[in-house]
């Protein structure tokens, strides 16, 4: 539409404030009529312009409308709703009401032409001729589309058979039916490629084995099934995404097919279907071009979805992933290599990228390769050429730690270098090949690969490599697994808890036969039952590697500390455990945080446990308190402080009283040292406005919540 010269329409209503006013009048602007509605208030709101073709809203600079452009295509049901005009009043008015008997007629016989009398509300004649007209343009963008996308896939040649018999290979997967023995000495089985029955004795033939039929030569996985009795007979189905990369015109295209083998006991069929392409845009090669691409020129791959509508019984090609009621997932599979080479890449961006190098590495797909080429081409054209073809698959552009020759860049030797190339190491071995550096240790190929295999990064045996060699560690979990069944990772979290478990247990880690057990799944049942808890324990021996001395201090405090009178009692752990049982049944964040026990190990402060005398194993109140008897923190169950403390506030009094007659001169130096450190502490909370995120609690300044915790001891 011709927007300056509509903007230039003199405003046809005026209104008042709350009042809304409508006038439609019909202009012929460059030889096409255009229907102008005009609302007004006491300022002109929007005006709408409608041709037979076309519509689109202005609002004009002095529109009481908010957060709306001056020009737009909301069709006017949403504008009236409210979702457009964003008006500053709270009522809308009736819009039926508002436009007066001339105007509806102009507005209705716009839209349904001079000779139609039936008269329906002028909104719906509006609404009427804008849906009319954005349906039309949907269904022409729709057409042009649907136009763009089959040209574009007529240009797509059909595969070749060299390509079609390299994609059947990966299904070629056969099945011998064999009979039930049945206490009988032989049995009988049908071989699914050529349908021919052999007769086999026992002990040559059973479930599962690899077979080769006699009659065809076809290799067949044995299937125990009784066939002369089971109607119908099972089949099986064998499937497998492989994919093709072609230059097509002015751009590349990942081709996925999925091949199918269907085997049961009548015959076997095949079939290759391709079910998406995705399109990557050549580029021209640029010499002076060394790094990323800018955001906004970086190429972008646009995928296509293979589809079936059942309206006309036809497969079609569509941009759009929807299919039915799920996504089309286009996975990664295996290349077919003969159709990339150096020559297809010539003149373009990927001129050296020696994608032709690494087209069989296990991993790699072409459109994948060509985004992570965009982002670094130097880097990735060294370590293809190299010969570190996984790990230029599997690195980032992050990962690169130096500068200079390759190796220098990786943070690794020369020889590791060649190392990596020698195992094809990706970015675990890397990791280890940086660990060994770092550390100093010596791991042999095999135990790296072995580890990259499985997934293990060096922070995963952290915890027993400073006793055993990473060479003894491989062969231990290699052991386990085999006698136990088990998966390599369900080892180390085994291995890792006992060892915990056993830290705590006081038992002598060291020693090769407490930290190596024969059975790792035995050793570590036997602490559970021993310790009375998996959980617990295992907490108290991490914090107990971190804090060696907590236990010791617990147990030098006792005397000084524990007090009783006739209604109270403040009773002092003995151990880490102690405390942590405390935290889970107050269910407060004691037993959660290592602060604590921090501050326990730097004798800053201490936890006691305030009980009822009464039941002086039931826990009541946790209190944190400072080597003078300062109180520093009192929560109960849910992290709170509940109104019943108000009736133990002069118990805690009398007993800071007790608590200053035994206190030495170098606890009061502590006890200094701790008041210094609540203070500072106290500051930079308040500094740094942190609140309270969860509980009762929740949303005040932890500063404040602390300080009106505090009871400092007198005197």
């Amino acid at each position: 539409m011709k927007r300056k010269l509509i903007e230039k329409i003199p405003w046809q209503s005026t209104g008042e404030k709350e009042t809304m006013s409508v006038v439609a009048k019909i202009h012929n602007i460059c030889g096409e009529d255009i229907l102008v509605i005009d609302f007004a208030l006491d300022k002109p709101v929007v005006r709408i312009a409608l041709s037979h073709n076309d519509f689109e809203n202005y609002i004009p600079e002095e529109s009481p409308c908010i957060n709306v452009p001056r020009w737009g295509r909301r069709q006017y049901d949403d504008l009236r709703n409210g979702k457009g005009f964003h008006l500053p009043y709270s009522v809308y008015p009736d819009w039926k009401t508002v436009a007066d008997r001339e105007t509806a007629d102009i507005i209705h016989q716009f839209v349904y032409g001079e000779d139609d009398n039936f008269h329906t509300d002028w909104n719906c004649d509006i609404n009427y001729l804008q849906s009319e007209i954005s349906q039309y343009k949907h269904q022409q963008a729709e057409f042009c589309r649907r136009d763009r996308i089959d040209k574009k896939m007529a240009a797509v040649p059909e595969p070749t058979e060299g390509f079609k018999n390299w994609a059947m290979s990966f299904v070629e997967e056969h099945v011998m039916y064999m009979l039930p023995f049945r206490k009988k000495k032989s049995t009988k089985a049908v071989c699914s490629a050529c349908q021919k029955e052999q007769e086999y004795g026992r002990g040559k033939i059973k479930p599962k084995q690899i077979i080769t039929c006699p009659s065809c030569g076809a290799r067949c996985t044995v299937k125990r099934m009784d066939y002369e009795n089971s109607n119908p007979v099972p089949g099986y189905q064998f499937g497998k995404e492989v994919l093709l990369f072609q230059k097509i015109g002015t751009e590349f295209c990942e081709r996925h097919f999925y091949a199918t083998r269907w085997v049961n006991f009548s015959g076997e069929g095949t079939s290759l279907a391709e079910v998406g392409r995705i399109f990557y845009p050549l580029g021209r090669y640029d010499p002076g071009w060394t790094g990323d691409l800018p955001h906004g020129i970086r190429p972008k791959a646009r995928k296509y979805f293979k589809k079936y509508s059942p309206w006309d019984d036809k497969e079609f090609w569509d941009d759009k992933n929807l299919y039915g009621m799920s996504n089309i997932v286009l996975c990664p599979g295996p290349v077919y290599p003969r159709t990339i080479n150096k020559r297809m890449f010539e003149g373009t961006r990927y001129q050296y990228c020696a994608m032709e190098l690494i087209r069989r590495e296990t991993g790699f797909t072409p459109t994948d390769y060509l985004e992570k080429f965009d982002q670094m081409p130097q880097k990735m054209e060294m370590m293809v050429k190299t010969g570190l073809l996984r790990m230029a698959l599997e690195i980032t552009k992050y990962e690169f730690t130096g500068s200079g020759k390759p190796w220098e860049q990786l943070g690794i030797t020369k020889k590791q270098m060649n190392r990596l190339r020698d195992i094809n190491g990706g970015r675990m071995a890397l990791n280890w090949m940086r660990h060994e550096e770092g550390t100093g240790k010596s791991i042999d190929n095999e135990t790296i690969r072995y580890f990259e295999k499985k997934g293990i990064n060096p922070d995963d045996v952290a915890f027993i490599s400073d006793r055993m060699s990473e060479r003894k560690i491989m062969n231990y979990i290699i052991r386990q697994c085999r006698q136990r069944k088990m998966k390599t990772k369900e080892v180390l979290i085994l291995w890792r808890d006992y060892l915990s478990m056993a830290l705590r247990m006081k038992m002598d880690i060291q020693q090769e036969l407490i930290c190596k057990p024969r059975d790792v799944r035995q050793a570590h049942d036997d602490l559970v039952r021993l310790c009375g808890g998996a959980d617990v324990t295992k907490r108290a021996g991490e914090i107990i590697q971190k804090y060696p001395d907590v236990d010791e201090i617990l147990q030098s405090i006792k005397d000084k500390y524990e007090y009783m009178d006739g209604q109270y009692a403040v009773v002092v752990p003995t151990k880490i455990e102690d405390i942590i049982y405390e935290g889970r049944k107050l269910g407060h964040c004691l037993d959660k945080s290592d602060i604590y026990f921090d501050r326990i190990q730097r004798r800053e402060s201490f936890i006691v446990f305030l009980r009822k005398a009464e039941d002086t194993e039931k826990p009541y109140y946790t209190l944190e308190i400072e080597p003078d008897g300062t109180t520093r923190q009192k929560r109960t169950t849910g992290d709170r402080q509940d109104k019943d403390f108000k009736e133990a506030v002069s118990f805690i009094r009398k007993w800071q009283g007790e608590v200053k007659k035994r206190l030495g001169r170098a606890d009061k130096e502590l006890a200094a040292q701790s008041a210094a450190l609540r203070e500072k502490e106290f500051a930079e909370l308040r500094k740094n406005q942190t609140k309270v995120w969860h509980g009762a609690l929740a949303g005040k300044l932890l500063a404040d919540v602390l300080e009106a915790d505090l009871m400092i001891a007198k005197g």
